[in-house]
């Protein structure tokens, strides 16, 4: 979770803050600090509630109740290093996602799983501009194919980064956030006859340098695949760094202000699901370019973000080191997971 300096804030009424502040590798801590107190500050001009609260609906109870605690676990043991991972008769450890031979491994990984699931899963190579000792980035993509070509993505970077690189497995930020879309795939997966939308699965190279340019590549191919195959992306999901608990134990973040799309209905939907599906509450607030929803806020789909409750707390990740399997809250974010699994489905539409 990282982006470019920017210390300009600016609050447009019935969007709190088109321009909002975010960081890059060299900002200070007095400016992260200062950057953090803007957005905590303008919590209390947003509504805290769902807008609307209807009834639960008996489908969305049962993807509820089939989110697995313990695939979530195996999921982000072997994606943060804990256990070896075979694929195609190979083995090895996802301990970084920083170095391009450990990206490749573990989009080797994450194409296998999705190919597990019935799903055609591919790269997309764009130019990099980074000087992370390869000439190309690369977003990877699962598509799983609803009644309507019209499309729901679900995001989430899988690159990582330390105090030195690549000494950093970057469990919580963001394969925690990456095993709940994994989970929401396998879930999502078992009613694909009744999706009433087409669900596209990314993987996002490069957000942790900054630019967000592995994000803002695949927006720029589905915008233009949209076009040439005539379908609208209807809604995009990011799923950020969602294990660490600070003690909040039964509330977590959900951001979908901060862009020049509107996605407060968007939000108020997750804020819903939380409330009718769950024992979890929410804080609501908004978030400049610091992942990768911005970059689909930028073509104009409405996008919601939501992450662990102060996630900028959190002293164990990006270049501070120590984001590790053992920091994270197992629980918490299994409870997360499920709230944001049946928000998924329900923006997806399941058919009864």
């Amino acid at each position: 979770m990282i982006a470019a300096l920017v210390l300009s804030l600016t609050f447009v009424a019935g969007n709190a803050g088109a321009v909002l502040p975010a960081w890059g590798p060299e900002a200070s801590l007095a400016e992260i600090q200062a950057i953090i107190a803007a957005m905590r500050a303008q919590r209390s001009a947003l509504p805290q509630g769902p807008g609307r609260l209807g009834a639960a609906e008996e489908v969305y109870k049962g993807v509820f109740a089939s989110v697995d605690r313990t695939r979530l676990e195996a999921l982000l043991k072997d994606m943060s290093g804990v256990n070896p991972v075979a694929v195609g008769g190979e083995t090895f450890s996802i301990t970084d996602r920083y170095a391009p031979a450990s990206k490749a491994n573990y989009r080797k990984y994450w194409i296998n799983y999705f190919k597990s699931l019935g799903m055609t899963a591919v790269e997309l190579p764009y130019s990099n501009s980074h000087d992370n000792g390869e000439a190309q980035g690369h977003d990877v993509e699962a598509v799983l194919p609803g009644a309507s070509p019209d499309s729901v993505v679900i995001i989430v970077h899988y690159d990582s980064i330390g105090p030195n690189g690549a000494d950093n497995p970057a469990a919580d930020d963001d394969m925690s956030g990456m095993a709940t879309l994994m989970e929401t795939a396998r879930v999502l997966a078992a009613h694909k006859d009744k999706l009433q939308h087409t669900v596209r699965f990314v993987a996002a190279d490069y957000e942790e340098w900054g630019g967000l340019e592995g994000a803002r590549a695949y927006a720029k191919y589905v915008q233009a695949l949209s076009q040439k195959e005539k379908f609208k992306v209807v809604a995009a999901i990011d799923d950020e760094q969602n294990g660490w608990n600070e003690g909040s134990d039964g509330v977590f973040d959900v951001f979908s202000c901060g862009g020049a799309t509107d996605s407060t209905a968007l939000g108020d939907e997750l804020v819903e699901t939380a409330a009718l599906y769950s024992g979890m509450t929410t804080t609501r607030g908004c978030m400049g370019d610091n992942s990768d929803h911005y970059a689909m806020w930028e073509i104009g789909v409405p996008a919601v973000v939501f992450s662990e409750h102060d996630p900028f707390n959190n002293p164990h990740f990006d270049q501070e080191g120590g984001d590790t399997y053992d920091k994270i809250d197992q629980n918490y974010h299994f409870r997360i997971a499920q709230v944001g699994v049946t928000f998924a489905a329900r923006v997806v539409g399941i058919s009864q």
